[in-house]
């Protein structure tokens, strides 16, 4: 599968229960993880990271793959990830276009979130 069909996607997570998403204002969905496409020979792992730097200002440690989505063609990899040093959840990141939801936040914005992401921040985010 080519590079340009795939997307990763960062799972970030941070105490107290908190997920990081990208506003996107005016669109459906209005917040999205952060991520992007792999570059030439880098892992999911290194994409998401790059790409959730890139996007929100967060350095990240990416963990786990918590799976593969297809749809349309794209290959969607979530990637579950912790940020490297200790965040403020009340402090917006670097880029405004970013910030600390709470799990009940993230129903309203993404509820269509797949499957084992969302078990995924059941077991993260609850649990805080």
């Amino acid at each position: 599968m080519s590079r340009d069909a795939q997307l990763v996607l960062a799972v970030v997570t941070a105490p107290p229960g908190r997920l990081l998403l990208v506003h996107r204002p005016g669109e459906m969905p209005p917040a999205v993880l952060p991520g992007g496409r792999p570059q030439a020979k880098e892992s999911p792992g290194a994409t998401a990271e790059r790409g959730c730097l890139e996007e929100t200002g967060v350095a990240i440690r990416a963990g786990r793959q918590l799976g593969r989505f297809n749809h349309d063609g794209i290959a969607t990899i979530y990637v579950a990830a912790s940020p490297v040093h200790e965040v403020d959840p009340e402090e917006i990141p670097d880029s405004v276009r970013a910030g600390w939801y709470l799990h009940d936040q993230v129903d309203l914005v993404l509820p269509n979130l797949w499957a084992p992401v969302r078990h995924h921040l059941e077991k993260t985010i609850r649990r805080r």
